[in-house]
């Protein structure tokens, strides 16, 4: 089974379960978990457990009932990495911009990208010493907070491919509420992706409320994660976040933007307008969640 990172299934349950129309799910694997190099090639795909969904419902049965039993699959999606550009000029940085579910086509090419063994000969050449930031903005998430006071440790975090274990009053969030941030912390924190990740949290979970992190010098709040503490920030992602984000070279710059079409249309309108960041429209890469 080949794709690109970023695409999607649409998936076919057995003729006999009577489902007549496909689900579509998006992968969240990298390619070469699938290739015949692999001793156990498999995909992974982003299933919420929907039982008014048919396809969904179906793949939610029990585990012995699903074990061996023939599924078809159609790929599709034409937001994917590398990123469809012209010419032979190198991309020194990625800006993933994802909201709430808009994490699942990332997770595929974040992986992808932390294993560039598997790529191309050209990709290789064209796309060494990447830069990757993440800014992934999570609604009501379920998590817990504590204060962590105590001293030592790197307040860098995953954000500087650094590990954070200490500092002083810092709000510490559980990050088991967030989508694959666990995985994504890994892949920063252990140096297989060069750059940072920042999450945004738009809503309280479980515990006391998170403090305001808007103003001139905002407390310190951190997802604890194995691999590290990711940064957080209790507000939603502006484009000036995308915009510091991108920095100064945007030449060499592509976005992708993945999320609810109001946020998409807002980021993708400033990042393109000449009156403000004038990307090339080719640089600016979308998929909207309804």
């Amino acid at each position: 089974m080949q794709f690109l990172p970023g695409q999607w299934v649409d998936l076919y349950p057995p003729q006999d379960t009577g489902i007549t129309k496909p689900g579509g799910f998006t992968i969240t694997s990298a390619p070469s978990l699938a290739s015949h190099s692999s001793s156990n090639p498999y995909v992974e795909l982003a299933i919420q457990h929907s039982p008014d969904n048919p396809v969904a419902a179906y793949l939610f049965r029990p585990v012995e009932q699903l074990l061996r039993t023939p599924v078809s699959v159609r790929i599709g999606g034409s937001f994917v990495f590398p990123p469809p550009l012209a010419g032979p000029a190198p991309l020194r940085r990625v800006v993933f911009v994802a909201g709430g579910m808009g994490i699942n086509p990332m997770m595929s090419m974040l992986s992808h990208i932390a294993e560039p063994g598997m790529w191309r000969e050209e990709d290789r050449v064209r796309f060494r010493d990447l830069e990757v930031r993440l800014l992934y903005s999570v609604k009501d998430p379920v998590v817990s907070v504590a204060t962590d006071a105590a001293s030592g440790g790197n307040d860098g975090g995953v954000a500087g491919g650094g590990r954070s274990r200490g500092g002083s009053d810092r709000d510490v969030v559980d990050s088991r509420g967030v989508l694959f941030l666990d995985r994504i912390a890994e892949l920063f924190g252990t140096g297989r992706l060069k750059g940072g990740v920042q999450l945004f949290l738009t809503g309280g979970g479980g515990g006391r409320p998170l403090p305001t992190t808007e103003g001139p010098t905002p407390p310190r709040v951190f997802a604890r994660c194995d691999a590290g503490d990711v940064p957080v920030l209790k507000r939603r992602i502006t484009v000036r976040d995308v915009g510091e984000a991108i920095g100064s070279d945007k030449d060499s710059t592509v976005v992708y933007i993945c999320g609810v079409p109001t946020m998409t249309d807002e980021f993708v309108q400033a990042l393109v307008s000449p009156d403000d960041f004038g990307m090339e429209k080719n640089r600016v890469l979308f998929e909207k969640w309804w």
